[in-house]
């Protein structure tokens, strides 16, 4: 996939520079504020959900934007979901960049594996509503990937 960022076409490309972007930038951190290291699966999470705002994030780390203004980014935005008529195609296309990148699915399949490991141990903790809002959370996350891998 292309994009133009002010006067210069690029494409986006899904390497090992934009899979460090992604889990420096879109991680979750632990109560220590440790990043966790699930920046890509948050990413292909939010196309899966589709999360339009995504479009954004993706283009700033597997584009080189460089010192683009928030401008040109949501520019390029309007120009590759033509202007807003093709949103489901461009997601889904992003959906498959990440699919076949093997920094990104190598990342993602990971993620999703400790997904599974940690899940039973979220359904034993004590349950309240918050603890069984989060068990819902991440089972709908681990069905969507599931689904979508």
């Amino acid at each position: 996939m292309e994009v133009t960022i002010g006067k210069t076409t690029s494409a986006l490309k899904f390497n090992f520079k934009a899979l460090f972007n992604a889990n420096r930038d879109f991680s979750n951190t632990d109560d220590k504020g440790n990043n966790l290291g699930d920046g890509a699966t948050n990413l292909f999470t939010r196309i899966l959900m589709g999360d339009t705002s995504v479009i954004v994030d993706i283009i700033k780390v597997a584009g080189n934007v460089g010192k683009a203004s928030e401008d040109d980014v949501f520019a390029a935005v309007d120009e590759i979901t033509e202007d807003g008529e093709k949103i489901d195609e461009t997601l889904n296309e992003l959906k498959d960049e990440l699919k076949n990148s093997g920094f990104f699915k190598k990342s993602i399949i990971t993620q999703k594996e400790n997904i599974e490991e940690a899940l039973p141990n979220l359904k034993k903790r004590i349950q309240t509503e918050k603890v069984e809002q989060q068990v819902a959370a991440v089972e709908r996350i681990l069905k969507l990937l599931n689904e979508n891998l």
